[in-house]
């Protein structure tokens, strides 16, 4: 991190900052219109290309020697792939705040050599924490399942599957606090030029500030995207970009974008 951005952090922290969530949620909307059929197109092609993975692992997962690869495709489809495209909602968002004009291959500028590494790595970083914390209640049930074979009766302890269940749902809930705590590490490796671990350290401290807050607004946006799912997905066109541009203007009004006309590419 250098002298500048360490600077900044700093003083943020250092001040206390207000998380206005109607505020942040409205601005979001805002940015969102300001592009609102290419961000529309954009989720839509990133979930066309998502379906497109699965079916490929699946693909491979049909012969035994093929079972491998397709894990490891499934392993890596986000860092390699989700991840960088998402990122172009960060990057697009920043454009229209800026009041910079936008092309539609814009929306790929995640996967150019400045922004790439950096995304790829913390998306890497960020899964494996969320993993970790879903181990213990999968490990469980997997002792859980094998009771059941082993027994005779076919029934395990009913207490191993209560312990289960509450790990998977504790893994499940600091998975979601883990990534919430990281979500500002796209908008500071695109403005800011970070590398990954720096731009991980600075979204968790700021994060930190406020982070009641900051949990409520995930609860809020999850409930958006609830929502979107009711239609049968269709509504996550709307509410997985509107999701990255409140996100996006959390970051403009807490931290700001450097005043130069840096496009974002």
């Amino acid at each position: 991190m250098n002298d500048k951005n360490q600077s900044d952090i700093n003083s943020i922290l250092q001040r206390e900052y207000s998380l206005e969530i109607g505020g942040v949620i409205g601005r979001g909307w805002e940015i969102l219109q300001g592009n609102l059929v290419g961000f529309l197109l954009f989720t839509l092609v990133i979930s066309l290309i998502a379906v497109g993975v699965v079916i490929v692992a699946i693909v491979f997962f049909i012969t035994i020697i093929g079972i491998p690869i397709g894990i490891l495709i499934l392993i890596l489809m986000s860092p390699l792939v989700l991840s960088p495209l998402a990122a172009g909602h960060i990057i697009v968002a920043f454009k229209v705040i800026k009041r910079q004009p936008v092309e539609f291959g814009d929306f790929f500028n995640g996967f150019k050599n400045n922004y790439f590494l950096p995304i790829f790595l913390s998306a890497l970083v960020i899964g494996l924490f969320t993993t970790i914390c879903g181990v213990p209640g999968q490990v469980l049930s997997y002792v859980y399942r094998f009771s059941a074979l082993a027994s005779q009766t076919s029934e395990a302890p009913a207490g191993l599957l209560i312990a289960s269940l509450s790990l998977s749902f504790i893994g499940a809930i600091a998975g979601a606090i883990i990534t919430l705590f990281y979500s500002l590490t796209v908008p500071f490796i695109v403005a800011r030029k970070m590398t990954f671990w720096p731009a991980m350290e600075a979204s968790r401290k700021v994060i930190a500030k406020q982070w009641p807050l900051w949990i409520l607004l995930g609860i809020l946006l999850s409930l958006i995207n609830v929502v979107g799912l009711l239609f049968c997905g269709l509504g996550l066109l709307f509410t997985s970009p509107l999701t990255a541009c409140v996100i996006a203007a959390a970051y403009e009004r807490i931290v700001g974008l450097p005043n130069s006309n840096d496009s974002f590419a």
